[in-house]
């Protein structure tokens, strides 16, 4: 492809390094959100869809997260289930089932979307990260995945002065997966004790962690 002018030249490069700016600094927003608290509680609200299905999937609970790597994640409806972790094991325990099963952390968590949250992860290396148009009173950014074995297509995040307020992502079936967070407390304490499980008497333990 020719050049014509001196001066195409010079708005090539002036948008060039507008757009390599614009991305640093995006990137660097992000780092700082994530990085401002380094424990995080609250409410959330998760709606499933699919492109496959009118129908959709609707859950609530509570989190709790303290970096690097730990959380509790419950859900509260319809079904009860309660996902923690202590950074080295992670355990599913399904209520209704009388079931828990244990995994190791680092390889359920790396290169999800909850690992962004938890800051367990490179994010310049892993994504491309984007500013978004403002929408309903929050600043979006979305982080597309460098590799394709991810599992999912890209992740929206939604902040309201510097906190976590929104969260989507789809996969690469066409589910995609809303998260409003809500009653958000940072960096109250939280107990390490809170992070631990154990299973409850008669419950069927599949530990994977084993294998």
């Amino acid at each position: 492809m020719k050049i014509f002018s001196k001066a195409v030249l010079s708005v090539l490069l002036t948008a060039f390094l507008s757009t390599t700016a614009f991305a640093k600094n995006t990137q660097e927003d992000l780092q700082a959100y994530l990085q401002s608290y380094q424990q995080l509680a609250g409410r959330f609200t998760q709606v499933i869809s699919s492109d496959q299905s009118a129908r959709t999937q609707s859950s609530t609970g509570r989190f709790w997260i303290k970096k690097p790597g730990k959380f509790r994640w419950h859900y509260a409806t319809p079904y009860i289930q309660k996902i923690i972790s202590n950074g080295e094991k992670l355990w599913v325990y399904d209520e209704d089932l009388e079931q828990v099963t244990i995994k190791g952390a680092a390889q359920s968590i790396d290169s999800s979307p909850l690992a962004i949250i938890l800051g367990s992860t490179s994010l310049d290396k892993l994504f491309t990260i984007s500013q978004l148009a403002d929408r309903d009173g929050l600043k979006w950014l979305k982080l597309a995945p460098k590799e394709e074995s991810s599992g999912f297509e890209f992740i929206q995040i939604g902040f309201k002065k510097g906190v976590l307020s929104r969260m989507s992502f789809q996969d690469s079936f066409g589910q995609s997966t809303k998260l409003l967070f809500t009653d958000m407390s940072v960096n109250t304490t939280l107990a390490d004790e809170l992070f631990e499980f154990k299973a409850p008497e008669g419950a069927d333990v599949f530990d994977e962690t084993s294998e």
